[in-house]
């Protein structure tokens, strides 16, 4: 572990790394394309930010541990084994022991040059801090550490190419979020099914207004929500404030909501667990899923910009899982535009 006196001051590298990542935010959404459904959403295409370097993984001397993590050990990125004791570099760290010092213990008996103890529980109480962090402070010190290990041996300066590599590398370690809506198939209004009757062509009729009536208003503000997000960090001069862009997602999320609210009371002329109901609660569940995201990217945009990075890629395929189901419902409904 690097020891932190060395490092730069936590506010400066959280700046940094919150500087990095709003720039890759705003790349990110300049990616946004109108596709040719009928609910006119942009999709984000990201391929550019996939792209990884063979520096996070290299590994000169094949010993388990990557070059960078070498450096940050102290341990030689050119020799399997540094202080030359028999184990490799990386065998040694999976086995608790220090690889800078050597096992003078006889073959067969346990090995002398485990890692003191005391440096056990001071590990153990700065993962346990690092825990606390939120996105952008954790991004912060996984991507200075990154840095500082993998400047190079010879003392030339980083070049752009590898600076980039290890910005990429950490941004895709974020962790993505996991969201989940709420409404069961128990809430909705389902219409058990008799197809003897004379009522039922007029049900479907009935259903098949209600839908319409609702992915219409739907398709009129898809992606005003995240036109909020890219209008905070617009570079033109003409960005909202964090307060304005709060005010606009909430009225957003509320129309969201309202759509909801009137799909759960729609009648569904379905059997119950048909795929007509699943398709019509994923539908739901998705636009909840969707007010979620909305409402954690515009309340972590001023305090954790990592976030927003994250809840990019989760709004992007929940968008993509919500156009898909509406297109599927269009033509089992053989709705056309």
């Amino acid at each position: 572990m690097i020891n932190k006196k060395y490092l730069p001051s936590k506010n400066f590298i959280i700046a940094l790394s919150a500087a990095i990542v709003l720039v890759v935010v705003i790349i990110i959404l300049n990616y946004w394309r109108p596709s040719t459904t009928k609910y006119s959403n942009n999709n984000l295409s990201a391929s550019d930010a996939n792209a990884t370097s063979s520096v996070m993984t290299l590994d000169s001397d094949g010993d388990g541990l990557p070059d960078w993590k070498e450096i940050l050990y102290g341990t030689d990125p050119h020799n399997i084994d540094t202080e030359e004791d028999g184990t490799p570099d990386g065998e040694e760290i999976n086995e608790n022991r220090d690889p800078l010092k050597a096992n003078t213990a006889p073959k067969g008996q346990e090995a002398n040059d485990k890692i003191d103890p005391t440096l056990v529980v001071q590990s153990q109480e700065a993962t346990a801090e690092y825990e606390k962090l939120n996105s952008t402070q954790k991004m912060a010190e996984d991507l200075m550490s990154n840095i500082i290990a993998s400047q190079p041996a010879d003392g030339t300066q980083m070049d752009q190419a590898t600076m980039d590599s290890l910005t990429q590398g950490t941004l895709q370690d974020i962790p993505e979020k996991e969201y989940n809506g709420i409404t069961q198939e128990s809430d909705l209004n389902i219409i058990s099914i008799d197809v003897s009757t004379s009522t039922l062509a007029s049900e479907l009729a009935s259903y098949r207004t209600d839908y319409y009536n609702e992915t219409e208003k739907f398709a009129g503000i898809i992606g005003q929500d995240i036109k909020i997000i890219e209008n905070i960090s617009s570079s033109t001069g003409n960005g909202i404030s964090i307060s304005e862009a709060k005010k606009e997602m909430s009225t957003i999320t509320s129309d969201y909501q309202a759509i909801i609210n009137n799909l759960i009371k729609v009648p569904i002329p379905a059997a119950t667990d048909s795929a007509g109901v699943m398709f019509h609660l994923a539908l739901i569940n998705d636009l909840e899923k969707l007010i979620q995201i909305d409402n954690d990217m515009v309340n972590s945009y001023g305090t954790d910009t990592a976030s927003v990075f994250s809840d990019l890629s989760v709004y992007n395929s929940t968008i993509s899982e919500l156009v898909m189901v509406l297109d599927t419902l269009d033509t089992v409904l053989k709705i056309k535009y």
